[in-house]
């Protein structure tokens, strides 16, 4: 399989498709319609099963997990599973092209960048491959269980981590330029997590990052110095979504607040509360923003006061981070369904049975959607 020549600059961000999570470091570009007001799947790829044992009892692990979002590019759909392998498909057919298993699992999303394909792994790594092949060009070890996503910024490779570092590394070779701790080895609320689960957000000299102690950071992505930290009150594993003036973080249970930060100071200035914590990252279109939340509801919010606009109650708790296209705004839940609103007035347009619970982000390119779940499946929905 050969691959167009690399078109998108020093970055793994781009106007015409989703090369990473949330589709540009600053986490504000979701894909391109039009959109259908109906989807339907057009084709469906069957992922394997991983099979271990949790606290002594044994348990499957398949399909996509959080944030498990995919990546398009050059007609090919690229996606991390669960089941240990990093897949490769025709993104017209469904067709493989190749897989690349590693020892755990791949939760978090890949970012593509220059024809490479780079992918956090529970084996506490961050894999490099060739994009045309699936072959492993090199691979970097992150110390500790890696959930959280990478992106490449100005030529430089941007990742944090459960180890509780946020790490610049070289694209090309996978050498480190530097790492700073960013914490969240203390106390933290929930076993099973630690260090920062969140995926860095970075645009121009400010790069964000939560972690589990409830720290959120603004740090330079020249050399990681700490311009200021904004204290959340939980685990914040929610990615930050920057816009011009302000950026949003959000945390879970423990203090269930999404925030509105100055983002040169860290100041709040507003703050949304659920009842069930967030754990979904927001999406930003103009002024306004939609964002999931654990206790159920989709809510869109105006970006200046936080006041509500609307609110569309599903029916399980949303960890997927919504895409918005096209004037619609498309998410899954611990339910079985992908749903389908308008943006504006948060009617639901279409729900698509995808078979177990969706906590990975959709994708739209072209105006077709690419999405996996808990059920094994990974699915193209036109």
């Amino acid at each position: 399989m050969t691959l167009p020549a690399w078109p998108y600059g020093d970055s793994s961000s781009a106007g015409d498709t989703v090369l990473m999570f949330r589709g540009n470091p600053a986490h504000t570009f979701y894909g391109t319609g039009p959109l259908r007001d109906r989807l339907e799947i057009a084709w469906r790829f069957r992922t394997e099963r991983f099979e271990t044992l949790l606290r002594d009892e044994p348990v499957v692990w398949t399909g996509t997990g959080w944030t498990g979002q995919a990546s398009v590019y050059g007609g090919q759909v690229f996606f991390g599973s669960v089941d240990r392998h990093l897949y490769c498909l025709d993104a017209a057919s469904g067709a493989l092209r190749w897989r690349y298993r590693a020892e755990r699992m791949f939760k978090g999303s890949l970012c593509l960048y220059r024809n490479r394909v780079y992918a956090p792994n529970v084996d506490d790594r961050i894999h490099c491959l060739d994009a045309s092949t699936g072959g492993k060009l090199w691979a970097f070890s992150t110390g500790k269980d890696c959930d959280s996503s990478p992106c490449v910024h100005g030529g430089r490779l941007y990742v944090a981590g459960e180890s509780g570092f946020v790490r610049c590394l070289d694209p090309e070779t996978g050498v480190e330029h530097w790492k700073v701790p960013v914490g969240g080895t203390g106390p933290g609320t929930k076993s099973g997590s630690n260090g920062a689960e969140s995926s860095v957000a970075i645009d121009g000299d400010q790069l964000f990052v939560g972690n589990y102690d409830g720290e959120f950071r603004c740090l330079s992505p020249r050399d990681g110095s700490q311009h200021w930290v904004f204290q959340t009150g939980d685990d914040t594993d929610v990615s930050a979504v920057i816009g011009p003036e302000t950026v949003w973080t959000a945390a879970e249970e423990g203090s269930p607040h999404l925030f509105c930060l100055d983002r040169e100071t860290g100041k709040e200035i507003w703050r949304f509360t659920n009842r069930g914590g967030w754990y979904s990252t927001p999406a930003l279109v103009g002024d306004r923003l939609w964002i999931g939340g654990n206790d159920r509801r989709m809510y869109c919010l105006d970006t200046k006061t936080g006041g509500k606009v609307w609110e569309f109650e599903a029916p399980a708790a949303i960890w997927c981070s919504p895409a918005v296209v096209d004037g619609k705004v498309l998410f899954g839940s611990y339910g079985r369904f992908l749903h389908m609103l308008d943006a504006t007035s948060g009617t639901e347009l279409c729900r698509v049975d995808l078979g177990d619970r969706t906590h990975s982000a959709p994708v739209v390119v072209g105006g077709r959607v690419y999405v996996g779940s808990g059920s094994g499946w990974f699915q193209a929905l036109e």
